[in-house]
């Protein structure tokens, strides 16, 4: 059955390994009561930057630059987009920070929230066994404001352990399981990572970089450095979907101040700039996040051609993993590991301005930093696609 608003289930595969009826470990349970702080625009999450770093070292979560403030800001940089968060303490220590953003319209917030990307992630810097219970205090803390109508979250948990925290689904608490896959492991070559997928995947990916080599003679460029900014720029009006300005700004400045990211990109003979791929190395794993591509390429399948020579050349870096931030393309979704269960939860306050709000909701781009298709998408497992 499909739900109108924030959530449509006729989109979300309803998956047997999070949906079955099985037992729930018991939640973890958080000592001491606990004073919780709403903090609204980018200026009020960055005064409290220097604590929530600290959190961030306290709990090892350094790998996971999603929760990150200043890059969770970066990557918000959006139209109709505000940054929040909601702190959480005891005895005035830093407990956990859930970070969310509100809708707006022309500035003004619309008392709609979104929590977490599509696979549940940028979402809570804490203790990762307690972050379950933390988004639970964030969310009763966003509806205790009386301009707050509705939250929309997604979850790296499974459906009944949800429940279990948030209490039963009803017309005002819905839950809607699905399946995510956005860790690629990477083969010891090139040579052996081609041959471990299928047959219309290697087409996607070294036949169409081959056709465009050949037809064009583009150039990979492994590492743009001083270039990033102009080249994001270029793309801007070519690519989709379509950013303000000031996000490539954000971006740049995030680049140039964390020697961790990197950004590669695909251009023609004459200079102009076809595909730009960026995201950060750390650990032996890399992370993708963002990729912009010139759209009137699309029937030569630029995007898969740039992903093709960014696994060549992260191979030849001796990457052991890609992390696909915010939930990886269909083309390489399937090869992704491990199969995880993600919750999409939207809770709602009652009365008729909440319902025209989730009624409207439906029609809100939510769209991410990494340009893709939603995770959870239903598809037939077979199916694989050249874009």
């Amino acid at each position: 059955m499909s739900v109108p608003g924030l959530m449509d289930n006729s989109r979300l595969v309803q998956s047997p390994a999070v949906l079955t009826h099985v037992r729930v470990a018991a939640p973890a349970y958080i000592e001491g009561p606990k004073s919780r702080h709403l903090l609204v625009g980018n200026r009020e999450i960055l005064a409290h930057l220097g604590e929530i770093r600290q959190l961030r070292r306290r709990c090892g979560l350094e790998g996971d630059l999603t929760t990150e403030p200043e890059y969770f800001i970066a990557a918000n940089t959006l139209a109709n987009r505000r940054c929040a968060a909601v702190l959480i303490r005891q005895d005035r220590e830093l407990e956990a920070c859930v970070f969310f953003y509100e809708h707006t319209r022309l500035g003004v917030g619309l008392g709609l929230y979104r929590g977490g990307d599509y696979i549940g992630e940028s979402l809570v810097a804490g203790r990762r066994e307690l972050a379950l219970l933390y988004v639970h205090m964030a969310v009763q803390e966003l509806l205790r404001q009386r301009h707050v109508h509705g939250i929309s979250l997604s979850v790296k948990a499974p459906v009944d352990s949800c429940i279990a925290v948030m209490g039963p689904a009803d017309h005002r608490r819905r839950f809607c399981g699905c399946e995510i896959q956005h860790t690629l492991p990477l083969a010891r070559t090139y040579e052996g990572m081609l041959a471990s997928l299928g047959p219309r995947t290697r087409r996607s990916l070294a036949g169409k970089r081959q056709q465009l080599q050949k037809s064009a003679k583009v150039e990979f460029v492994p590492a743009l450095e001083a270039d990033q900014l102009t080249v994001m720029l270029e793309l801007e009006s070519k690519a989709m979907p379509p950013r303000v300005n000031r996000f490539f700004h954000a971006r740049h400045r995030l680049l140039r101040a964390n020697s961790d990211f990197f950004s590669m990109g695909l251009r023609m003979p004459s200079g102009a700039w076809l595909s730009l791929l960026s995201g950060w190395r750390l650990n032996g794993v890399t992370y993708v996040d963002l990729q912009m591509n010139d759209m009137h390429y699309k029937k030569e399948s630029i995007s898969a051609v740039m992903r093709a020579f960014m696994l060549e050349h992260e191979i030849e870096c001796q990457q052991t993993m890609i992390n696909f931030v915010g939930g990886s393309s269909l083309l390489l979704r399937r090869y992704c590991e491990p199969i995880e269960p993600c919750t999409e939860i939207f809770i709602a306050k009652p009365g008729v301005r909440s319902r025209l709000f989730e009624m409207a909701a439906k029609h809100v781009r939510t769209g991410s930093v990494y340009q893709r298709l939603k995770p959870g998408l239903q598809v037939r497992i077979s199916d694989e696609i050249e874009n």
